[in-house]
């Protein structure tokens, strides 16, 4: 669930999760809390496996080469740096990520790339719209008003962006 698409039902979550069970008992019985709560569970590892799509299309872009560039005075982020703001140290090392060893980015709203962005708010606004709405019962927030359905839109931009930057390095490269 979430960026490490982690499963939050596994046992290693069972004293969290009877907590939160414990929380929901005033009002409801523990039954109906742990059904919510894995109902919670499967939207969140829906949107997880939607920012992993969603980062997979940004990170290829930048693999390939073709991530838009960035200005040389570019504002670096609060550690000093200018690395790839998707990169992740631990995951991500390698020349096409940039950085050293280990480094990681910084998420960054502005000053960087459009696709960066799109991912950002897909996994810092999107979800958690999703997990917020799952949590406090508001289906709305959850699904249609800004949860799922905004990552399948996000999603989607991050596709048009990449697909245009592929469309514009082969028309620079003619």
């Amino acid at each position: 669930m979430g960026m490490s698409n982690a499963d939050r039902g596994a046992p290693l979550w069972k004293e969290k999760r009877d907590t939160w069970v414990s929380v929901c008992d005033d009002c409801h019985s523990p039954r109906f809390a742990r059904e919510n709560l894995q109902a919670m569970d499967e939207a969140c590892k829906d949107a997880g496996l939607k920012y992993t799509e969603t980062f997979k299309v940004a990170e290829n872009l930048q693999l390939d080469g073709m991530g838009e560039p960035m200005p040389k005075d570019l504002h670096p982020d609060w550690a000093g740096e200018h690395v790839w703001s998707l990169k992740i140290g631990a995951y991500h090392d390698g020349p096409g990520y940039g950085g050293a060893q280990g480094q990681s980015g910084e998420f960054r709203m502005s000053n960087c790339s459009d696709i960066e962005r799109v991912c950002f708010e897909s996994v810092g606004y999107w979800m958690t719209y999703i997990f917020k709405g799952m949590a406090h019962g508001s289906w709305n927030d959850a699904t249609y008003c800004d949860g799922s359905f905004g990552m399948d839109r996000w999603l989607g931009k991050a596709k048009v962006a990449s697909e245009q930057a592929r469309r514009f390095t082969a028309l620079e490269k003619k």
